[in-house]
């Protein structure tokens, strides 16, 4: 496997991508730690959340696990970091735990909580995935070696998979039924914002040197037509 699309240097000064993968036991460390934690956030649903509304809540914690563990396990092409080890456990654990916490105070789940609830985290759920999709095919084909992909939903926004996480768990906050669970998709928009896509884009810009800047000059960063 060609590793030169890794060993370009980050703005603190190490390496932005990791080395291509030679084993599964990152992944597979990455898999256990998100049994347990979903687990842990199933055990609490269970008994404290009301009837309905923490089946909806297990539903998308189920989803959601599995999509993180397709794309550790298949969508990367390379090495997880130990950064990306710590976020199931630190990140999405905390997030997890403020949503059923926030829950267990609720009551039933309105028509209006449900439908929107739902529009949100499968939209978003699907900007993400399908983005990375697009993007993985198009990337395997041999013609676009070391080109950047502009195309699909990548067209929308540089960062259209970003902009589906802070939607799907927009959705997921309106699940719990808590207002203050309204943290979780501003935080984690400010630290894609601030400081993940400039950390990110930094590294494009020099990797795709002739094709970043037309690339900027179409598309958001972000949020489609806005950002």
């Amino acid at each position: 496997m060609d590793t030169s699309e890794y060993d370009v240097m980050g703005p603190d000064g190490g390496v932005f991508r990791s080395i291509a993968r030679q084993s599964m036991l990152r992944a597979n460390i990455f898999a256990l730690e998100c049994v347990l934690v979903l687990g842990l956030y199933g055990y609490f649903l269970v008994g404290h959340v009301n009837l309905g509304r923490r089946e909806i809540l297990f539903l998308f914690g189920i989803i959601y696990m599995v999509r993180l563990n397709i794309m550790a396990r298949w969508l990367l092409p390379r090495e997880l970091s130990t950064e990306e080890l710590t976020v199931v456990v630190v990140w999405i654990c905390s997030i997890l735990a403020s949503i059923a916490v926030g829950a267990a105070w609720q009551g039933a789940m309105s028509n209006v909580e449900v439908v929107i609830s739902f529009i949100l985290y499968f939209v978003g759920s699907w900007l993400n995935s399908w983005s990375e999709l697009q993007r993985k095919w198009w990337k395997a084909r041999p013609e676009n070696k070391g080109h950047c992909y502009m195309l699909g939903l990548f067209s929308l926004s540089r960062n259209i998979n970003y902009f589906g996480d802070v939607v799907l768990f927009g959705g997921w906050a309106i699940a719990s039924g808590c207002w203050w669970n309204v943290w979780i998709p501003v935080t984690m928009a400010a630290m894609f914002y601030f400081y993940h896509i400039p950390d990110k884009e930094m590294y494009l810009r020099e990797r795709y040197k002739a094709e970043w800047p037309d690339y900027v000059a179409a598309t958001k960063s972000f949020i489609p037509f806005v950002c």
